[in-house]
């Protein structure tokens, strides 16, 4: 336990302006992950769209 209080006592004896740029780098780290956790949430599950008869399209080309 004294290792943290020294180092929260290190913390307390820096000036503000280089705290401001010790805390950069963790704050852009962690916006990254909070980016790269809402990109690879799932997406609400929903029905499977009913697929089309087989019919021919308007303009679709004919084998043959």
């Amino acid at each position: 336990m004294n290792l943290v209080t020294e180092f929260l006592d290190w913390l307390a004896a820096l000036p503000a302006d280089f705290l401001f740029l010790l805390a950069i780098p963790f704050a852009v780290a962690a916006a990254g992950l909070a980016a790269d956790r809402l990109d690879r949430r799932d997406p609400v599950p929903r029905a499977a769209p009913s697929s089309p008869a087989p019919a021919a399209r308007r303009g679709a080309a004919r084998p043959g």
